[in-house]
């Protein structure tokens, strides 16, 4: 009975965030005392990063935010693909090049690359912040190479399907070829 009684109080004091001991909060005594529910006091935020719930997605914490590197005056990088045409073509400029603003016009920026290309792009196409560009070159050059992956793998199933057609041809090619009678 008194191991049922401090299993119960251990539960309780789980749940209702008690410190007591549970021998403290349930002494040997016939009558049971009623529990006091207190609130605990806030502890420190952990110094650790924050663990993983089942789930794999880490817990989220209030950390502080990260100080901001911008680029100097008048610069900027792209946040996504932009093509412009050119009197030779079209040219395609990958997200984190880097671009200089010539003027600013409402919601849109006049600017250049480094081969002098002068285009139209909106504030939402770029940004100062070194660190954002620098993320989404890195982004769309790990996408690059997941489609230069896949291309890869489909040339080498398509190469390995076509000789096992063409080895399948021979096959019939000399089923359907009589022998030449062998002379005598």
């Amino acid at each position: 009975m008194r191991s049922y009684r401090l299993v119960a109080a251990l539960a309780l004091s789980s749940v209702t965030g008690c410190s007591k001991s549970p021998s403290a909060a349930n002494p040997p005594m016939a009558t049971p005392t009623p529990v006091q529910v207190h609130t605990p006091a806030r502890s420190p935020a952990p110094s650790r990063p924050p663990k993983q719930n089942s789930t794999g997605v880490a817990a989220v914490a209030s950390m502080p935010p990260r100080a901001r590197r911008l680029a100097p005056e008048g610069t900027y990088f792209l946040l996504r693909f932009v093509s412009i045409t050119t009197p030779s073509g079209v040219v395609g400029l990958p997200p984190g090049m880097k671009v200089t603003a010539l003027a600013h016009r409402d919601t849109s920026f006049e600017v250049t690359d480094a081969d002098n290309h002068v285009f139209q792009v909106t504030e939402s196409e770029i940004t100062n912040d070194i660190d954002l560009g620098v993320a989404a070159g890195r982004r769309d050059a790990a996408l690059q190479s997941r489609i230069q992956n896949q291309i890869a793998t489909d040339v080498r199933k398509y190469d390995e399907e076509q000789a096992k057609r063409w080895a399948e041809e021979e096959k019939a090619a000399k089923q359907r070829t009589p022998g030449k009678p062998r002379p005598q």
